[in-house]
């Protein structure tokens, strides 16, 4: 008897020293998912599973690895899952556990031995192979299979009135075998409920159009249900934009735009599998624990039971709600703790600030600076675009006169290589490349000083020259200087500047021309020795029409023998500077050797002193014809003065354009600069507000390139026969996800018909798209309706694009076309869209036109031909 309790208490003793060992020792866990580690519910098996093991006693090092089963095929997830179990025998691993189906058959399919050499604890099963499961010994766990009479019978439950289930597969294995188990329900279903009508639409067999229309879109989708059997990504993309209620049995799906999930808790089954394979790991054979079914129950999606307005209270009895706002969750307790809470918080914060102030504040520039780094590059990057773009010439300084920015039309105005960019200069002084003088003096330092210290602008005095500093070439120039702000504060100047060489020529044949009704200009090169006359002048005194040069021997060779002497006097006293306005009257022999009354007049154009020549200028007439030469003289001038209207015009348009979204780039830039202050949904909301008005500035460039290429002339047209319905579609489609809240964009066109045009398809798009942006912008509930219409006249048809917007008053229609006009100077753009449309339409031969009513809406047609000759 006493040798029987010896023999007891000895194997007693040595079962808990194994416990004792097993407990000090640490083992290495795989743990394989069978998705990836964005899956809502990833970190909440990796919780739940550490804490099994934690709460048992067990020491362990889990590896998580993730399948994607969503992503590969079979045959790549068994050579990633061999990749799996080569690396966990390198780590010596002691278990395996396994979540959800795909990881479990994947772990024993794919031909490794690991799986058989050591113990398998899987969960979240919900097709057991049970055969596969007794024969290995080495393996437990939990099963969770679904029950689709449960999920139909709750889903009619909740939605009485939608009585049609579309059952969404796809070809994998387990969404066949979910198929199979839900048809088996149905059938048991639909005999208590024969009113019900089911579909089963396979997102690999049909269209995915087809498919998003049949949830996705409301007028279909009101009275329908949708069954998963499986989860998959396309449902994740599906059930975001659904507009029927999503019921699954796998809880991968919740926040990705299931309504209900009828499945165990993924928490909880981590915890369970975590303590069975603690077990396991104390000695307990897996044989002896086996199979266990989990526990399961419907888990709703809060913001979906919003979404469906469907009172939270009213499903909380059968089941757990997940994603609530945790105001909503722990409204009262928030109520009653609030102002501790606040107090304890306030005290916190000024403590922490006080203690972390400066490393916090070195932190958060660190972290701010990796975050919008690359945002700001593109941001200047675009600025520069911009810049460049402008025909004339821009610098900007600092307030320490340091070159801050440069564009590639002053670097072309002073000769400078364009292609390194904008910033080659950049730090260099002021002077560095130009100077600008006035009456022999250098006043670029003084005009830039004066700017920085009134704030206010300067223009550049007449008569001033930029010179060159690296070839000492100089010219006449015009402009000025103006401050640039930030926060009330002078940061830098920016100076523009333009080459006006042609306009003081101009000016100068203008102001004789009212004089002396003028003819034909000309200009004496001082370095070349020659004349330059406009072609076809020298014709008449014999030369070919493709002569404009000659020199000065060739020209006196032209003037009567009687009138050379005083011609070369009077000349020579030009040169020299000692008349500086002169009047010749001389004969000079034309082509048919005759001699022909001429009146010159010179004026000349002092250089960077007074005893210093430029240039000379003047005018040669005929006394019979001088009042047609002077009415040619005065359209010169009214075209010179109106293109200066228009740059000035285009400056003043771009620079408030530009300024308003850069505004709130700097200014919510400069708020990320330190971020303590701002919660994380403030500093995204400032980081989206950034990107927006990035957008805001890249649509205004792309309108500026678009006027740009029509002024120039090398906007391309590539006409061929395209379908007009087809291109309208793809308007359709691309615009109908951008319409604000409350507008629908409608479609029109004649049934059955197959227009074609001979336009250009490009050009034709941007032409509806903008007329569709440019409703959108003022129609705020309704809808904005396109399509075409046949012409009455054969071979003609109509375009329209009308909406229910705020319309358009009278005075508003007549200016509507013109450039930088905008009926609402409050909305965002230009006004050079419609301008745009206008010119576009023009080249393709149509016209545009516009009929509104305030209130009620506004009507584009376009009228294009069917064929362009």
């Amino acid at each position: 008897m006493n040798r029987r309790y010896c023999c007891l208490f000895v194997v007693l003793f040595w079962a808990v020293l194994i416990q004792a060992a097993a407990t000090e020792r640490t083992f290495n866990i795989l743990f394989l998912q069978s998705y990836t580690a964005q899956t809502p519910w990833h970190s909440s098996l990796n919780q739940g599973l550490a804490k099994g093991f934690r709460e048992s006693g067990i020491k362990v090092n889990i590896t998580t690895e993730y399948l994607d089963a969503d992503f590969w095929t079979f045959r790549s997830e068994k050579v990633i899952m061999r990749r799996f179990c080569e690396r966990a025998r390198e780590r010596k691993t002691d278990l395996i556990v396994t979540a959800s189906d795909e990881a479990f058959y994947t772990l024993f399919a794919c031909g490794d031995s690991l799986p058989l050499q050591i113990p398998v604890v899987f969960f979240d099963i919900k097709y057991p192979d049970e055969k596969l499961i007794a024969a290995h010994p080495n393996v437990c766990g939990f099963i969770a299979n679904p029950d689709f009479d449960v999920i139909l019978r709750q889903a009619q439950k909740i939605f009485p009135l939608r009585k049609e289930v579309l059952c969404v597969i796809d070809n994998s294995f387990l969404s066949a075998r979910g198929l199979n188990d839900f048809q088996e329900e149905w059938d048991i279903f639909q005999k208590d409920h024969p009113d019900y009508d089911m579909k089963i639409y396979n997102t690999q067999n049909h269209t995915t159009s087809h498919i998003i229309a049949a949830i996705c879109y409301p007028r279909n989708s009101h009275g329908r249900l949708v069954i998963a059997p499986k989860w998959s990504p396309f449902l994740s993309f599906v059930g975001k934009n659904s507009k029927a209620p999503v019921f699954a049995s796998q809880n991968v799906g919740l926040t990705n735009g299931v309504f209900c999930a009828y499945d165990s808790d993924a928490y909880t089954s981590a915890l369970l599998a975590g303590q069975k394979a603690s077990q396991v790991l104390k000695g307990t054979s897996p044989q002896e624990i086996g199979v266990t079914e989990s526990k399961q129950g419907f888990i709703y999606d809060y913001k979906q039971l919003d979404f469906f307005y469907v009172d939270p209270d009213k499903v909380a009895s059968s089941g757990i709600i997940v994603n609530e706002p945790y105001w909503e969750k722990y409204k009262f307790l928030f109520i009653l703790l609030y102002p501790s809470i606040l107090a304890l918080l306030v005290v916190s914060v000024v403590w922490l600030m006080r203690v972390n102030r400066r490393e916090s504040k070195r932190r958060i520039q660190a972290q701010t600076r990796l975050l919008v780094q690359n945002k700001l590059v593109e941001q200047r990057n675009e600025f520069d675009n911009i810049f460049h773009s402008i025909r004339d010439g821009v610098i900007t300084y600092d307030t320490d006169l340091h070159i801050h920015f440069t564009n590639s039309s002053l670097l072309k105005m002073l000769h400078l290589p364009s292609e390194a960019g904008g910033r080659v200069y950049e730090g260099m002084m002021a002077g560095s490349i130009f100077n600008i003088y006035n009456e022999g003096q250098d006043i670029l330092h003084k005009m830039l000083k004066q700017v920085a210290s009134t704030g206010e602008s300067v223009q550049i005095p007449q008569g001033s020259f930029m010179k060159e500093v690296h070839s000492d070439k100089y010219f006449p120039v015009s402009g000025e200087i103006v401050p640039i702000r930030s926060r009330g504060m002078i940061t830098g100047m920016a100076f523009s500047a333009r080459n006006i060489s042609d306009e003081e020529m101009q000016k100068r044949f203008f102001d004789m021309a009212m004089d002396e009704s003028s003819i034909y200009p000309w200009q004496f090169d001082v370095e070349t020795n020659c004349f330059i006359f406009p072609q076809g002048f020298l014709t008449r005194l014999g030369y070919e029409e493709s002569v404009t040069i000659i020199s000065r021997e060739d020209m006196e060779r032209t003037v009567h023998p009687d009138d050379l002497k005083e011609v070369k006097l009077l000349f020579d006293r030009a040169l020299t500077g000692e008349d500086t306005n002169t009047r010749l009257n001389f004969r000079q022999r034309n082509a048919d050797g005759e001699y022909e009354w001429w009146e010159y007049r010179s004026s000349v154009i002092t250089g960077l002193t007074q005893d210093s020549l430029y240039n000379i200028l003047g005018v040669c007439q005929s006394i019979q014809r001088y009042k047609t030469a002077e009415q040619e003289m005065r359209e010169a001038r009214d075209k010179a003065l109106q293109t200066d209207k228009l740059k000035s015009a285009f400056l003043a348009n771009m620079s408030h354009e530009i300024r308003t979204p850069l505004n709130a780039i700097v200014g919510f830039s400069d708020l990320l600069s330190d971020t303590s202050g701002f919660t994380t949904e403030e500093v995204a909301q400032f980081i989206a507000t950034i990107n927006k008005n990035c957008g805001l500035l890249l649509a205004l460039i792309n309108d500026i390139l678009d006027l740009s290429r029509i002024e120039s002339g090398t906007m391309e047209f590539i006409f061929a026969e395209h379908n007009l319905p087809l291109l309208l579609k793809t308007v359709h489609d691309s615009q109908r996800l951008n319409m604000p809240p409350g507008v629908e964009l409608l479609l029109r066109m004649p049934e059955g018909d197959k227009k074609y045009l001979q336009t250009d398809n490009v050009r034709l798009q941007q032409v509806v798209n903008n007329l569709i942006n440019n409703a959108a912008k003022f129609t705020f509930s309704g809808s904005i309706t396109f399509g075409y219409e046949e012409e009455e006249e054969p071979g003609y048809t109509r375009i329209f694009v009308e909406d229910t917007g705020v319309g358009i008053s009278e005075e508003g229609i007549r200016h509507i076309f013109e450039r930088f006009y905008k009926v609402d100077n409050f909305t965002q753009g230009a006004g050079l869209g419609l301008s745009i449309c206008q010119t576009i339409v023009e080249r393709l031969k149509g016209t545009i036109s516009v009929t509104s009513e305030v209130g009620k809406g506004t009507r584009f047609t376009v009228r294009l031909p069917d064929y362009c000759e």
